[in-house]
């Protein structure tokens, strides 16, 4: 009987486990892409309408990152520069710029020399609390560490939107004033998303949420600046600001050498000017 019993009962959980797969249900998720992106489990299941991964570089096989900041510990200063101390720290795992109305801009950067061509991702929400007055921009670009910044005209930015906006826009900018730029609709009101870009002697290419959006190969997008990432909470200047929130759930670069694994065709840019350049 005893035995009977075990093999009904085995039968039983087969038959479960079948039906479990075959249902699409996942199995223990993706909670936090490691720097390799390789995938840390949780005990947590996945519903099936979960999009997992959430990196390119998992999608496009990068490989491991030759540099990462995860933010699991209190923010370094060798690592990281900041212009307001007491408004950009690491919270629960998450490099975090608060502002305040009269803040003015609230902005970290990598410290470092910075790389000229390969991959940057970051995963990124930003909040803005209740109030009036304008909203910040939020800002997750890449800035030259050499060769001059010229007010922005040779930076990249992955995602410029202001707070609680329907849509991220990316630049590529070089000088004298060349502006190429695309935007991506989304819902940007405290929900995380993923921003990657491919830096390389003949073309820029821009991934949201893993899918590339943009590839430009004009040779007047490609700047050769030497790159290092950059987060900004933007304000008016002179204004009273509605108090705003940007947080990174992890920034990563990747370098060329493991070629994507799939097609990185996609639209061109827009190409227009960039009034700011000096």
């Amino acid at each position: 009987m005893t035995s009977t019993r075990l093999v009904s009962a085995a039968g039983l959980l087969a038959s479960v486990c079948v039906a479990y797969v075959a249902a699409g249900v996942a199995g223990p998720g993706v909670d936090h892409a490691g720097a390799s992106g390789a995938s840390t489990t949780s005990a947590v299941v996945r519903p099936v309408s979960a999009k997992y991964p959430t990196n390119a570089a998992k999608i496009f096989r990068w490989g491991n990152a030759a540099w990462n900041d995860e933010f699991v510990r209190p923010l370094s200063t060798s690592t990281w520069r900041v212009n307001h101390a007491s408004l950009v720290r690491d919270q629960h795992g998450m490099l975090t710029l608060d502002s305040t109305p009269t803040s003015g801009d609230v902005v970290a950067t990598a410290n470092g020399a910075g790389h000229q061509y390969g991959r940057w991702e970051a995963r990124v929400r930003t909040r803005s609390y209740r109030g009036s007055g304008p909203t910040f921009r939020a800002v997750w670009e890449l800035v030259p560490t050499s060769g001059g910044y010229d007010c922005g005209a040779r930076s990249i930015e992955l995602s410029d939107y202001a707070v609680g906006a329907g849509a991220a826009t990316m630049h590529v900018r070089n000088t004298p004033d060349e502006d190429f730029t695309t935007s991506k609709s989304l819902p940007l009101n405290n929900t995380f998303h993923t921003y990657a870009v491919e830096v390389t002697p003949d073309h820029v290419s821009w991934f949201v949420d893993t899918r590339v959006v943009m590839t430009e190969r004009r040779p007047e997008a490609l700047s050769g600046a030497t790159f290092t990432p950059r987060f900004r909470l933007v304000a008016t200047p002179g204004a009273t600001m509605r108090r705003s929130r940007m947080q990174m759930d992890w920034v990563r670069y990747y370098t060329l050498a493991r070629p994507s694994a799939h097609s990185i065709a996609a639209a061109q840019a827009t190409r227009t000017t960039y009034a700011d350049a000096c």
